[in-house]
């Protein structure tokens, strides 16, 4: 899909204001609710996917269960929809960066923040959890941190419900430095594998880098499957032995 000009009304309702972002499903516009006169996020989702009916039955469903997630950190959902042969989802426009940009500004983060932030991410997945629902692509570009230290987690949109019929077992969905095991062998996931993810989250958030890294994702899914990491502490000798532990256990195979 080309860019979509500002100003222009996607259906009917949300008036582009600027493209804010592109990830590997959709480019994000920051648009004005023009109904409710309130600034809000736009993910369109890129043609080649609007064209597989698979796809779509999916994301249909998984935005359908993401609207039903109001959590304070979780990143809600408005209203999805389909428009001029593809589909959107309107979400909260939130002010912050995320945990990537904040890991590439700063480094390692102080233990007691990396925590604080942790235990918020795995509040957003309990919540989801408990209804059925598993992220699959937990990661820190899906973490918005605001300036007050608050971070929601976002794309649920475009996680699939754990109750759905529609297995995936073929294929691999996040990014490969932080799949969880069965996710990299293509498996079954439940809600350990969004643990798994949050533990690597947090490993890098204490050392500035995550645990496994190679030339191509494959691999880096192969280390995920039968390498051990390095332990956090020994990167990083501000990390406590009890978090160290802690975060180990989050990444055992």
């Amino acid at each position: 899909m080309q860019g979509i000009d500002a100003d222009t009304i996607v259906d009917g309702r949300y008036r582009i204001i600027n493209k804010i972002g592109s990830g590997g499903m959709a480019d994000v516009y920051c648009a004005e609710d023009t109904q409710l006169g309130r600034r809000i996020a736009l993910k369109l989702l890129y043609r080649r996917f609007a064209e597989d009916a698979e796809f779509v039955e999916r994301f249909r469903r998984e935005a359908s269960s993401a609207a039903g997630l109001q959590h304070p950190n979780v990143v809600q959902v408005f209203d999805r929809g389909e428009w001029d042969g593809t589909y959107y989802i309107a979400m909260e426009l939130l002010e912050g960066r995320n945990l990537k940009q904040v890991v590439r500004d700063h480094g390692a983060l102080e233990p007691a923040l990396a925590v604080d932030i942790v235990i918020q991410i795995l509040k957003a997945a309990r919540f989801a959890h408990r209804r059925g629902i598993v992220h699959r692509d937990i990661k820190p570009h899906n973490v918005i941190v605001d300036d007050e230290g608050r971070a929601k987690v976002t794309d649920f949109g475009i996680a699939r419900a754990s109750s759905s019929d529609m297995t995936e077992t073929g294929s691999i969905m996040g990014t490969a430095q932080y799949l969880s095991p069965e996710q990299a062998q293509g498996q079954p996931v439940d809600a350990r594998s969004d643990l798994y993810s949050i533990g690597i989250v947090l490993y890098e958030l204490l050392t500035g880098a995550v645990p496994f890294d190679a030339e191509s994702a494959v691999s880096i899914a192969l280390k995920q499957v039968s390498e051990t990491p390095v332990p956090p502490m020994q990167r990083n000798p501000a990390v406590p032995a009890a978090l160290d532990a802690v975060v180990m256990r989050a990444m055992r195979k």
